[in-house]
């Protein structure tokens, strides 16, 4: 708390006015990104109108979102979705919102055939939000040079082509 106190530029008393533990920062900073990833997912999504136009939004915004805030990525990948039980409430809260908005768009385009019907929704979704993140973070952590163009055609390519229904007539990504 001391050290966080000081490179805010606070009183460590002042932190503890506002969180009463490590632990009750820690939770405040992971909602706060959950909130800030929800958020700029929408808002990418919202500016397409096909059900593949808004997936490739939203990979390309959870991507650039894990880019821009690495060490979240890296504290919400590993602190939080790794540990089971500990943040238990912090999983449920991404799965409830985050999780939930691809959720949707996986039965929208499911309900229009452009998604493939035999899909588990719940597993989809989940492996979608999971797909992007560990390409983030493995970038993140064991590569040299991030290739964020790259690593981002490569996702959209492989999760929306598995997604698709055949022959539903979409177009593959651009390249």
């Amino acid at each position: 708390m001391e050290e966080v106190a000081r490179r805010a530029g606070i009183a460590k008393g002042t932190l503890y006015n506002n969180y009463r533990s490590k632990k009750e920062l820690f939770l405040s900073l992971i909602e706060e990104g959950i909130e800030r990833l929800e958020s700029a997912v929408r808002r990418e999504v919202a500016r397409r109108e096909d059900i593949s136009g808004k997936l490739e939004a939203l990979i390309g915004a959870q991507l650039s979102f894990f880019e821009e805030y690495r060490d979240y990525c890296k504290l919400l990948l590993s602190e939080v979705w790794g540990l089971g039980t500990r943040w238990e409430e912090q999983v449920e809260r991404l799965r409830s919102g985050y999780i939930r908005i691809i959720r949707d768009l996986i039965e929208k385009g499911q309900a229009e055939g452009v998604i493939r019907k035999n899909l588990e929704v719940d597993a989809a979704a989940t492996a979608v939000f999971g797909a992007v993140a560990v390409a983030a973070l493995n970038a993140f952590v064991f590569e040299t040079r991030y290739r964020y163009e790259s690593i981002l055609q490569t996702l959209k390519e492989l999760l929306l082509t598995g997604l698709r229904e055949r022959g539903a007539g979409v177009a593959a990504p651009e390249r």
